[in-house]
């Protein structure tokens, strides 16, 4: 198993001799990624097994708008599913079967351990920052859709959990949440994700949103154990500017946000070591997903969200589209 380049979390850099504060978090839905996905949408793409009316389909069979098939009838059946139309036709009983429709839920798994608070100082966005603005702009999307969306925060273990609801006003739940907390504590993905297995009642989409800088075997196990229970799992990997291109290039001390341990280093001689393995530790990444039939992207928070969110959803419905 691949390791993460910067050990199994991620490091602050601090080449230029301080930091400073960060004003209080205030998540709001960007306007600009609203209007840029307008006309997307986060949909399953196979059937979930909701539970109240609406367009997603469904395995279970009943009542509903859209017919499936026909079948002979039988003794015990209920009269009103016979198809009148067909026996006048056919002089034989049969009975209509539809495919049930129903809400899509959708689990957003927001990652706040302390690796996501780089960088810890200044005035740019932190990976926080930005796992905030894509759960608000995914919860939009769902909600905006009459599909039911809710959210976890988690670091070693699991905080706060909002339940689904498709009413458009959750959205400010949703944000307050997002916004009450900052970044702390070490990653647990074995215990987190085993949570969330236990906690989601029925299958939907589930979305985990983190760095992903973790025991790799624990996060391939955790995805497996959710789609072993019929979710449809996607992974929305955040990794900042810095630790995908590592632009350092003089000494540098990098300090481990997790455990403050310290390292002072040459950073250009280290540069294409840390380069070789972060793709190797990517490659690994996205081999747990794959062959699991979870869904990957990577996140650069350098990119502005709204051009990376809608390349990706865009891409996303293309593929459903072509798979029908």
């Amino acid at each position: 198993m691949a390791d993460s380049p910067k050990s199994s979390d991620p490091t602050r850099a601090d080449d230029s001799g301080g930091s400073g504060g960060r004003a209080a978090r205030r998540v709001r839905l960007d306007p600009r990624v609203a209007e840029r996905l307008s006309h997307l949408s986060l949909t399953a793409s196979t059937a979930v097994d909701g539970y109240m009316s609406g367009r997603h389909r469904s395995p279970r069979r009943g009542v509903s708008a859209e017919f499936v098939e026909r079948r002979p009838y039988v003794q015990g059946d209920d009269l009103r599913h016979l198809d009148w139309k067909a026996y006048a036709r056919t002089d034989r009983l049969a009975i209509k079967r539809f495919e049930e429709e129903s809400n899509l839920e959708c689990t957003l798994i927001v990652d706040a351990s302390h690796s996501m608070g780089y960088p810890d100082g200044g005035d740019e966005p932190s990976k926080y920052d930005y796992a905030c603005q894509v759960a608000a702009a995914l919860a939009h999307l769902v909600l905006r859709d009459r599909d039911g969306a809710s959210l976890a925060l988690f670091d070693h273990k699991v905080g706060t959990v909002l339940p689904a609801s498709t009413s458009p006003g959750h959205l400010v739940p949703i944000l307050t949440e997002l916004s009450s907390r900052e970044p702390a504590e070490e990653t647990n993905f074995e215990q987190v994700l085993g949570h969330m297995t236990e906690a989601i009642p029925r299958p939907g989409l589930v979305v985990l949103i983190s760095d992903l800088f973790g025991d790799l075997d624990n996060v391939g196990r955790g995805l497996a154990a959710l789609c072993a229970r019929g979710h449809e799992c996607l992974v929305m990997h955040v990794l900042h500017g810095d630790e995908i291109r590592f632009p350092f290039d003089r000494l540098t001390r990098f300090e481990d946000l997790e455990s403050d341990d310290k390292l002072l280093v040459d950073a250009p001689a280290l540069r294409q070591g840390y380069l070789d393995a972060l793709e190797e530790w990517l490659a690994e990444l996205r081999r747990v997903c794959h062959t699991r039939g979870v869904d990957y992207h990577l996140l650069d928070t350098s990119m502005p969200l709204d051009v990376s969110l809608s390349a990706y959803l865009g891409a996303r419905m293309a593929r459903q589209g072509a798979g029908r």
